[in-house]
Formats: structure tokens, sequence, C-alpha cells
């Protein structure tokens, strides 16, 4: 195709970074947002007073259960840890819905609390590998080929890049297309570790779905797989006995030391009024990067303990670790902070691309096709940031009560989207930027002001340094919308400067 290796890269860099550029740049930009998730949803649940911490909660989550589902023949009980305040109990009930199963949340006294329904930074979570309003599996598939594509485009990017680290010392602004590039430049060579590696261990986490075929060949189906590379082992059928489980708390508690203090925050009980009935505690990777997902199985008629197992496969024990590396589960605050600022890094790179790739073309024959990119990249760019604000925005105006309510604020979050994308459709290439950064702007500034006449605990009423999240959550919000102000200012500034020039060539 082209007589040069390099320029053979080039077309490849271009094309694959544009392709489903606008879809890695949601991806990108929702999944940097998820390194915080629980952080979002307890801002988005302002109504928890009470947060709930290990040393009750399990006593709290059985004594609850006993109540309210006793027959059940299965609990699910997510332990409180020090990023998520709350016990997230499920049990199986044959009148839950299509779905089977009841929810409740409880917090620090063992109460169900009565917060505003909303699936909070989940939804973000969710929505950079399953996106919304199509079946999960094509989703994923369509994630995992942009994936795909991103890695090519690094690798085709480093490549091409003859001059790498010398351009990321040569940054010059207002100069037009060049500025653009030294841009890419800049955020592609800060992180691009970072980027190579959020990148390949994302192919990872959707492996079993990208290499299905290999695992149904090889072992059946995908639970014999998990069978054999977790050594499983059979749990008893119930034996229509009834007897009273043992303290869960006191099984918690030992679990624990058995784990050398290892966080524990997810507990599976099976049968659990029954004589056969077991609970298992699932160590989870928060320790450290690498983890051996040790599980303890008690009976809970007698707290005997039944089994200990780790995972065995070493092949098993990498792909965790890459799924590990992938979420950052492992992190402390500084090293998710620094997640998070190499992921805004990743962002801003496959943004400045997309724009790149249209000023490259801007003094070329005029194409349709070009205008819808320019239009796209905008809609994308500035649409998506609009989206996450409208989202926060509707978790503080949406009545409490409004059936369905986590859907709704999805759906405003879309709508959103769809009114900067409405908006690029109807005005011009320079206006369409500007609107935007202001909307942007006004509406991340207005939050925490909203906050203080919808809810009762707001910047003006934090109790600190318990309320020090939703206060650094504040001034996150704050701190965007200053910067889409900077933005706003800058372009104004050119379009004025622009103006005059085209006013002062008639002139003469």
């Amino acid at each position: 195709m082209f007589s040069r290796f390099r320029d053979s890269m080039t077309w490849l860099h271009t094309w694959t970074g544009l392709i489903l550029g606008w879809l890695l740049f949601a991806v990108f930009v929702t999944g940097t947002l998820a390194f915080f998730q629980f952080e979002i949803t307890r801002w988005m649940q302002p109504e928890l007073t009470h947060p709930a911490t290990p040393a009750n909660a399990v006593s709290n989550a059985q004594a609850f259960l006993l109540k309210e589902a006793p027959d059940s023949p299965r609990w699910s009980i997510g332990v409180p840890g020090e990023r998520d305040t709350v016990s997230t109990l499920f049990w199986r009930a044959s009148d839950a819905g299509p779905r089977g199963f009841k929810r409740a949340t409880l917090d620090g006294t063992g109460q169900e609390v009565s917060v505003r329904e909303t699936r909070g930074g989940n939804f973000l979570y969710r929505f950079h590998f399953d996106l919304h309003y199509m079946p999960v599996i094509w989703a994923r598939w369509l994630v995992s080929i942009a994936a795909m594509c991103m890695f090519i485009a690094l690798i085709s990017g480093i490549i091409i890049h003859k001059k790498i680290f010398k351009d990321f010392f040569t940054f010059k602004s207002g100069m037009g297309m060049r500025s653009w590039l030294d841009a890419h430049t800049l955020t592609s060579v800060l992180a691009v570790p970072f980027h190579l590696m959020i990148t390949y261990t994302g192919l990872v986490t959707l492996m079993l779905m990208i290499y299905g075929w290999a695992m149904n060949t090889t072992f059946g189906d995908r639970g014999s797989y998990f069978e054999a590379v977790e050594a499983r082992q059979a749990q008893p059928a119930a034996s229509g006995i009834r007897a009273e489980p043992v303290n869960l708390q006191t099984l918690f508690d030992d679990a624990q030391k058995r784990l050398g203090g290892a966080e524990i925050t997810f507990i599976g009980v099976d049968n659990p009024t029954d004589k056969n009935g077991s609970i298992e505690f699932m160590e989870v990777p928060t320790n450290g990067l690498i983890s051996p997902y040790r599980r303890l199985v008690y009976s809970t008629a007698t707290g005997e303990l039944l089994s200990t197992r780790a995972v065995p496969s070493v092949a098993e024990q990498t792909r965790r670790t890459m799924i590990n590396l992938h979420a950052g589960r492992f992190a402390d605050w500084p090293l998710r902070w620094l997640y998070f600022i190499s992921g805004i890094t990743g962002s801003v790179m496959i943004a400045t691309g997309l724009v790149l790739w249209s000023k490259k073309r801007e003094k070329k024959a005029p194409h349709k096709g070009h205008q819808w990119v320019r239009v796209l990249n905008a809609a994308t760019i500035m649409g998506l940031p609009f989206a996450v604000a409208s989202f926060f925005l509707a978790n503080r105006v949406l009545p409490e009560t409004l059936t369905d309510r986590a859907q709704s604020e999805i759906d405003v979050f879309f709508a959103g989207w769809l009114i900067v994308l409405v908006m690029s459709l109807l005005t011009g290439e320079h206006r369409r930027w500007r609107y935007s950064a202001m909307l942007n702007a006004v509406t991340f500034m207005l939050l925490p002001l909203l906050s203080m006449i919808t809810v009762t605990k707001h910047i003006g009423t934090y109790q600190l340094p318990e309320d020090s999240i939703l206060l650094v959550m504040d001034i996150c919000l704050v701190v965007t919308g200053c910067l889409f102000l900077l933005q706003w200012k800058i372009l104004n500034r050119k379009h004025h400067e622009a103006m005059e020039t085209e006013v002062g060539h008639y002139a003469k």
C-alpha cells in the first residue's frame, strides 16, 4: 500500500484512532471517573448520616435478613469497607419480580436507610464496558473492538513519532494545528505506560468473551471452566431440617484472623436456616496487586470451618491480577489519584487526536464526511462532560419518590448528551465549542449551589473529617466548571481576534 513502513503506520494510526475514537473517548472518561465510583455514589446519596463499619455490620445484616427473609435460599451481604460506607443486602425471593432477588441498604445503626434511588458511580463504571440501551453482549464486543483499535493506535503512534520525547518538551500554544499536534504528543508521552497497561488489561478483562470458543472447546462451558481453575467444591443440598444459624459476626471475625487481617467485603450464605447451610467469606484484592483470592467456607449451623481454598491456577491468578491492575482495586489514595490523572491525560490524548484529524483537513476540498467528523467531535468531547453534569443535576432535582428514579437519572444523562449533539448540528464550528464550554461551566459550578437548596447535607453543613469526601467532590465540580470557563474565555478571545482580522482584511 505504501512504499515506506512509517507511512503505513501513519495511515494505520490515523484510521484506527478515528473510526471508534468517539466511543473510546466515552469509555476512557467514564472509566476514569469509575476510579472514584464509591465516592460518587456517596455524594449522590447525601441522606447517609450514620456510616457503617465492619465491626458490627455482619450481625446487623443477619438480624435484618432473619426478620425479612428467613426462608430465602441465598443471602448476599456486601460488607462496608474504607470506601463503601453502607451494608448492601440481596436475597432470593419468589415475589421479587423478573430478577429474582430483593435488595436493602443498612447504615451503621443496622436500620434500612431510605436513600434516594440511584445507580451512582456504578452506572459510570458499568457504562464504560456495558454501554446502555443495547444488549450487553453486543456492547462488550463493541468495546473490545474499540480497545483493540486503541492498542493498535498506541503502538503505531509510538512507531511514527521518531522524535516523540523531544517533541514532549517543545509544546507551543497559539500555533493552530501545530499546537494540537503538540498537545496530542504531550498527553501521549506523559502517561504512555499507563495507556498501554489500561488498554491491554482492558482486553484481558473481556478475554473469556473474546476467546469463549477456546474455553468452551476445552472445558465444555463457562461453569466447568471456573470449577476447574478455582477448584470449586459442590455445596451440600438443603436437608429440609431447620437450624438456627450461629452468629455470623463471630465467623466473620474468625475468617479475618485466618486471612491475616485481609479485607472481606462480600459474604455469600446458602440455605441460611437449614442444617446443611454454609457461609462463604471471600478475600478481596485490595491489600495488594497480587492476591491468592482465598475463600473460607463455614457451616452456618455449627460454625465449623468446612474448607479453605485459593485459586490454584497460575493462569487464572494472572488473569485476575491483570483485572486488579486495570480497575486499580488495590490502589491507596495517592495511587488512585495517579490513576485518575493518567486517565484524564488519556481522554485528552484521544480528544486532541480527533480534533487534529479534522484540523489537518480544514484547508482541503470540503467533504460532507469532514463536517460530520467536526460535529461528532464537539458533540462527544463537549457533550459527554455535560451528560455527566446532567446526571448529577438530575440526582439533585428529581423527586425522591419518583418511580424507577435511577433509570430516570440515566435517561437525563443521555438527554444532556443529545442536547449538545443537536446544538452542534445547528451551530457553526466556532459557536458549538464556545456555547458548549459555557454550558458545561455553568452546570458544573451550579451543582454545589443546587445542593444547598435541595439537600440538607451540603457545603454549608458538612462535618469534617467524616464528610471530607463530599467536600472534595464539590471542590472537583467547581474546579471542572472553572476549567470549562477558562476554555470559553480562550475560545471567545480567539473568535474576537479572528473577527477583527477579517474586518481589517475587508477594510483594506
